[in-house]
């Protein structure tokens, strides 16, 4: 019962923060609300585990799966962070769902394993038909917009490059969902502060109810709590159940954002997310997935009619 509620608060998150981010845009300049964001949630996570009496962060064992880990933070969020001013929340949850086609073209240059099957190849070239349907739509995108699809399509590279270091680096230790958060959170952290100076300096803040409310949603639920689930639910899901969040989290992201926000939502803007929801359906077989979801059901009612 832990897994699926787990389950669920994940694919509300990943709904909810491009909202929240396109919310928090108001109030802070995209490197200052992700540099708060995150420091945040270490400085909150922290606070938890010591007075919890949780283990802490083993830089001197765990540093490469951290390492790997703040790869998903930064670059990967600060580059949604600013695609948020390019684009709508529901086409940025879109685009993060792209992210299975990344990790299958960069499984054998980091893995040395082949995941390129006919299969997924169809589903990539759908994919790339549907992202072409959006990027020409600039009723949609308006005349900024391939700047942040362009960004979305870095940020992918990021995250895909991210999970599948975790994976090379997990068959070697384990370490706990709460422990890996704080870690990644941490590590990244340097990187965030040094952008955000860079870019936008460090000045007064003017901040928003909408602003503050956002910062510290994405702070202690989407970063801290978010996180973690997704870690606990890598270690006890299969994969192509977890793997089906990106085929839900872009429909409900994009109705939050016309329902909260009246963001747009054209025939081509839906075509195109519709082939890249078909990609994906073929890319993780999901009516296999289905198929082996009813197996015990229909076992069960065997055991019930004897």
């Amino acid at each position: 019962m832990r897994v699926q509620l787990a389950y669920l608060l994940v694919i509300m998150i990943w709904a909810t923060t491009p909202l929240s981010i396109k919310l928090g845009g108001q109030s802070f300049s995209p490197m200052a609300g992700l540099s708060l964001r995150i420091l945040l949630a270490v400085l909150v996570g922290s606070a938890i585990c010591t007075i919890g009496g949780y283990t802490g962060l083993n830089i001197r064992r765990h540093w490469k799966l951290y390492a790997a880990a703040s790869l998903g933070i930064f670059p990967n969020m600060a580059l949604i962070y600013v695609a948020a001013d390019y684009i709508s929340s529901g086409l940025i949850s879109l685009m993060f769902g792209l992210a299975p086609f990344f990790t299958a073209v960069l499984t054998r240059p980091i893995l040395g394993e082949s995941a390129l099957q006919p299969r997924k190849l169809l589903a990539i070239a759908l994919a790339l038909v549907g992202l072409v349907f959006i990027f020409f739509d600039r009723a949609r995108m308006g005349e900024n917009g391939a700047i942040g699809i362009g960004l979305m399509l870095l940020s992918n590279v990021a995250f895909s490059s991210s999970s599948l270091l975790i994976k090379k680096l997990n068959k070697t230790m384990t370490v706990p969902p709460m422990e890996q958060a704080l870690g990644s959170m941490a590590f990244s952290l340097p990187g965030l502060l040094i952008t955000w100076v860079a870019i936008t300096g460090v000045g007064p803040i003017h901040y928003t109810p909408i602003g503050l409310a956002s910062l510290l949603y994405l702070s202690l639920f989407a970063s801290l709590v978010g996180f973690a689930a997704y870690y606990y639910i890598l270690n006890h899901m299969a994969v192509e159940t977890v793997s089906l969040i990106p085929l839900i989290t872009p429909i409900l992201a994009m109705l939050l954002g016309v329902w909260a926000v009246d963001e747009v939502v054209t025939l081509t803007m839906l075509a195109g997310a519709g082939l890249i929801l078909v990609a994906l359906v073929i890319h993780q077989k999901l009516w296999v997935l289905l198929a082996r979801s009813k197996k015990p059901q229909a076992s069960n009612e065997q055991a019930v009619e004897h």
